[in-house]
């Protein structure tokens, strides 16, 4: 989708550097006021349903973004006409009632948000089925009255089925009988008969164990399981020097924090033994070394047949869903098709197979590809003695590792990793788009000293989709970018050579054959080609039917929601949690709270 940028210029003019905003900075006990007010009205007008009233809340240009809350979807009604149209209908057939403001979170507060100053007030609220919070965004126009120009809704909570967290927590634990400990119920566990199965995870990594831990809370019956032969691996076996760009603070799981004295930024490998203690942690029952082989949904008993190889021996199960998270955005290995690569006499090698030894130093390498994986693996084999060139494709985007952290200073407001949560989900597409927009071109000024030398150097950047820089890019595409932890300076003073594809005629024994007819050889070429994204994962597993009903997933759709991710897929039982660290923590609690809703009965 090519989101409509006109659209998107139109509403950022709609209050110009937010000239209606009062200038002078409101109080703390006159921004609470603001908020509760602006909450009661829109509570009694949501009572009487009135529409004059509530067209009066909301700025012309204002969105809901809805989240479970008022149907079972994401949602997001834009203008104030539309807004007031689903309120009157959805919100009300609800039943969205005791809207105020949420003690546990922080009070009201004045923030700029897409280049827009606001009275953000997080809310709480209750519906028919359940409990939710949402996010108002304020504006008080030069007549004095406080209009939302940003409006979020959220389920958090379905009735009768709490996470078991903190006061919802068990008193003890024991199994059907008294004589049941821990370990009995975790063998059970591990060992499903076909009706005790409600929900099977694909895919051990931070995206299964995030909504493992989340239906476990809930008290869905899970099972997870991963091809490898531990849980971690799938960090655990990625090249050598690998470190997380997402700083600590904005990496938690569900229900926990990491140790306080671990480093700020983590080891591929210190990250793995959490993985693996998380899935212990939580009592998540997980088999290793299983691969799902083929998956057909039956209509009239509403259950999967699963077939599974685990330890070399065939199994079957019957979960009424399969959750699919099989990576971040991305799953199997991509290998792209380059004309005489064929033929070439050297190694070739996927950047996630590579670990420098011995056998490198001294070598020329080429690296096809110049995102994030291109770069740690070239500067990795450069330190290791290599001669390495990179073979740029297409722009790149880069930014260096502490202005790319500043997208998440919201982490570093002491908020609770909940508040946090429940702020990330409140931008629909247009403010997002305008947020990254906004921050790119505060960054890029900082940044130019970096761009400009990379450009010199021979490297093509690019400013991201649509201008939104990196992040943009991930959401848009999953990838065309580099967080830079030092390759880009090798890459300015010459360390790491730079070739654009378009230079290259093609492959042969020795090397790459250049178009002016020139020979750049190489003793190795490493493809730093990226991953195809779960619509592989779904064709083999579940076949080209289920795959065509799917559908494209991952990058923004016609709705402004990422497509097929978090939400129901068009296949019904099947589901995908997809996302990097912070959005699938975000999303794995919608996601879980979509199946319990099935699983209980609240939804069909």
């Amino acid at each position: 989708m090519r989101p409509d940028q006109a659209r998107i210029e139109a509403s950022r003019g709609e209050h110009p550097v937010n000239q209606s905003f009062r200038a002078d900075k409101e109080s703390a006990e006159e921004m609470n006021a603001d908020a509760e007010g602006w909450l009661a009205r829109l509570e009694t007008a949501l009572v009487t349903r009135d529409r004059d009233a509530l067209r009066a809340l909301f700025t012309k240009n204002a969105y809901w973004r809805d989240i479970l809350a008022a149907q079972w979807d994401f949602r997001t009604a834009k203008g104030a006409d539309q807004v007031v149209d689903w309120l009157v209908t959805d919100a009300v057939d609800a039943g969205v009632s005791n809207i105020r403001l949420d003690p546990r979170y922080s009070a009201p507060s004045q923030q700029s948000r897409a280049g827009h100053t606001v009275i953000e007030a997080i809310f709480a609220f209750d519906t028919a089925v359940g409990k939710g919070n949402g996010v108002a965004r304020l504006e008080r126009d030069k007549d004095g009255v406080v209009r939302a120009s940003g409006f979020m809704t959220s389920l958090q909570e379905l009735k009768g089925y709490p996470e078991a967290i903190d006061d919802d927590r068990a008193e003890r634990i024991h199994g059907d009988t008294m004589n049941e400990n821990w370990l009995d119920i975790r063998s059970k566990e591990l060992n499903p008969s076909d009706t005790d199965l409600e929900v099977l995870i694909v895919g051990a990594g931070q995206c299964g164990l995030m909504i493992a831990a989340r239906l476990k809370a809930m008290g869905v019956r899970i099972l997870m399981v991963d091809r490898t032969a531990r849980v971690g691996d799938v960090w655990r076996n990625r090249y050598h020097t690998l470190q997380l760009h997402n700083e600590l603070c904005t990496i938690d799981f569900p229900y926990t924090s990491f140790p306080r004295n671990w480093p700020s930024f983590l080891p591929k490998d210190m990250y793995a033994a959490w993985m693996e203690f998380y899935a212990e942690a939580m009592s998540i029952p997980v088999w290793t070394e299983t691969n799902l082989d083929r998956a057909e949904f039956d209509e009239s008993t509403g259950r999967w047949t699963a077939s599974l190889t685990r330890n070399g021996n065939a199994c079957t199960l019957r979960p009424q869903h399969i959750v699919l998270a099989t990576g971040g955005v991305s799953g199997r290995k991509k290998y792209p098709d380059l004309p005489g690569l064929n033929e070439f006499e050297g190694i070739v090698a996927h950047s996630a197979d590579v670990r420098p030894t011995l056998e490198f130093v001294g070598k020329k390498v080429l690296v096809i590809g110049t995102s994030t994986s291109g770069h740690d693996i070239a500067l990795e084999l450069l330190n290791n003695g290599s001669d390495v060139t990179m073979i740029q494709r297409s722009p790149t985007n880069v930014v260096s590792i502490k202005q790319a952290n500043l997208i998440y200073a919201l982490y570093k407001e002491n908020r609770s990793i909940d508040e946090v949560d429940i702020i990330s989900v409140a931008n629909d597409y247009d403010a997002t788009i305008r947020g990254f927009q906004d921050f790119n071109m505060r960054i890029r000024e900082d940044e130019a000293e970096l761009t400009e030398g990379l450009e010199k150097a021979g490297f093509r950047t690019d400013p991201g989709y649509l201008g939104g820089g990196h992040f943009a890019n991930y959401l848009h595409r999953g990838g065309g970018y580099y967080i830079d932890v030092g390759a880009s300076k090798r890459i300015i003073d010459g360390s790491i050579k730079v070739r654009q594809a378009a230079d290259i005629d093609r492959y042969g024994p020795d090397g790459a054959l250049l178009k002016d007819g020139g020979v750049m050889p190489a003793d190795v070429i490493v493809l730093a080609t990226g991953y195809l994204n779960q619509e592989a994962d779904i064709r083999e597993y579940f076949g080209d039917n289920v795959a065509d009903k799917v559908g494209p997933v991952w990058g923004w759709g016609e709705d402004g929601e990422m497509r097929r991710a978090w939400r129901p897929t068009g296949q019904e039982g099947l589901w995908l949690q997809l996302g990097g660290i912070p959005q699938a923590r975000t999303f794995s609690k919608f996601l879980a709270l979509q199946l319990l809703a099935r699983l209980r009965g609240m939804v069909a």
